[in-house]
């Protein structure tokens, strides 16, 4: 059984209130930074009636020994006990019993007269008020400053400017997402990279093993495994078709010699027999080869020779071939203009295998034209071969380079097809790192296009 931890959910569930933690944290170590900004809430309870006093006490004393508020806070128990701050509306005059430090702007707290007590925050002092009284020299706001008090965390973090609150909140949230995000998806694109490979017939591939016990490191061994007997499964089908050919080739050989000797002491109605049953092993013969051929492609047996050959070198010959034969079956065949200025570094046999059977198999299904384009982009030859023959519905396109493969229409078996020929074009142009494309003519018919690099 897996750890606890180890399990996705939890993991999500952890990464969620680390980033809630990361973020206080955060505002924590920055409420220790300077702001101005005040802060402040009703005055209430016991603070509430100590101000009521307070005030009670300056008006009664002043009043009494009718002084004005500047000797009264100055003078007595007043200047002793308390630090006063008084500000007049009407006046426009401030009046303190205490020298504030330099840090401690007083006149941030003239706030408007018809303001209840509050208990005021600051960085550096707390206070209470304003309170209005009335002295003999005119009315008042009251205010009395506690400073030096520390104040609660919390308080801090209420006095910090809300667009610094927002941008801590936001950056650690972004930031512990993105972390958290990416050991998400990196293991998830290397599965995606992989399947892709392997969709593409590269079986080799497999996701990188990690040290991850949650459920995408079971995913990724799992999707290994799967890949591992894939790839087994897949070699030992290639291996086996290509032995069974093999193997048959020898009793073929011997069959179609007996059948030579027999027809020299044939009688004419025997003799008919005998050459239907040549006829029938050379085409058996034939479909052995390729059979080998597409196996020594698929399992990299083939050995490629490549030199540096002109393109009228390589496709003059295959030309000239489906040309005549395009005319024995009296259908029109256009040929692109061959040039010596381009080379290609292929092997020559099994390139031109490729585009002979692909002009081959244009000819066999087209009503009456075939048409054949060259082209240069940069570094790529583009050869187009299309006929005006029923084309291939959409959905059987991506099957026809398949082994075996043959559609439901007229380009079937009873055309004489083996659906071999497109894969092994398709493997050998791929052996030299091009591409086979199969696409409909909007007219009507097939296109199949060879991509190939000139290097």
């Amino acid at each position: 059984m897996r750890p606890l931890f180890s399990k996705l959910y939890v993991k999500i569930f952890l990464w969620f209130w680390l980033t809630l933690a990361a973020t206080f944290a955060l505002l924590a170590g920055l409420s220790s930074m300077s702001f101005s900004e005040l802060s402040y809430e009703p005055l209430r309870g016991g603070d509430a009636h100590y101000l009521k006093r307070l005030g009670h006490a300056i008006e009664r004393s002043a009043n009494k020994h009718d002084i004005s508020a500047e000797q009264l806070i100055n003078h007595g128990r007043f200047a002793r006990r308390k630090q006063l701050y008084l500000y007049s509306v009407d006046q426009d005059k401030a009046l303190q019993n205490f020298t504030p430090p330099h840090d401690i702007g007083l006149n941030e707290l003239n706030f408007r007269q018809s303001m209840a007590p509050q208990m005021i925050f600051h960085e550096h002092f707390q206070a209470l008020g304003p309170l209005l009284i009335t002295l003999p020299d005119g009315q008042y706001q009251l205010y009395e400053l506690r400073p030096g008090r520390k104040l609660p965390w919390l308080l801090r973090l209420k006095l910090m400017p809300t667009w610094l609150k927002v941008v801590v909140a936001l950056g650690a949230s972004l930031l512990l997402s993105l972390l958290f995000t990416r050991t998400l998806i990196t293991p998830v694109n290397a599965l995606r990279s992989a399947a892709k490979d392997i969709a593409a017939g590269n079986l080799q591939s497999r996701a990188p093993s990690n040290v991850r016990h949650d459920e995408l490191g079971v995913l990724t061994d799992e999707f290994n495994a799967m890949a591992a007997r894939l790839e087994t499964l897949v070699n030992s089908q290639r291996s086996l078709l290509g032995d069974i050919s093999h193997e048959l080739r020898s009793p073929l050989t011997r069959l179609s010699l007996a059948c030579a000797l027999a027809q020299d002491s044939a009688d004419s109605a025997t003799l008919l027999q005998l050459q239907r049953i040549e006829k029938e092993a050379k085409q058996l013969d034939t479909l052995i080869a390729r059979i080998l051929m597409l196996s020594r492609l698929e399992n990299r047996q083939q050995s490629i020779v490549r030199q540096r050959i002109s393109v009228r070198e390589l496709l003059a010959p295959v030309f000239a071939d489906a040309k005549f034969e395009a005319d024995s079956e009296h259908k029109q065949l256009s040929l692109a203009e061959l040039s010596d200025s381009h080379f290609l570094y292929i092997d020559p046999q099994v390139v031109a295998s490729a585009c002979d059977n692909l002009l081959r198999n244009a000819i066999k299904y087209a009503n009456q034209h075939i048409e054949v384009s060259l082209q240069w982009i940069d570094t790529i030859m583009l050869l187009s071969i299309s006929d005006d023959g029923p084309g291939v519905a959409e959905h059987e396109l991506a099957h026809l380079k398949e082994p075996f493969y043959r559609v439901g229409s007229a380009r079937s078996r009873d055309s004489g097809g083996t659906g071999l020929g497109l894969a092994i074009a398709n493997k050998a142009i791929a052996a030299h790192n091009g591409e086979l494309v199969l696409q409909n003519n909007p007219q009507g018919g097939l296109v199949a296009t060879i991509k190939l690099p000139t290097t």
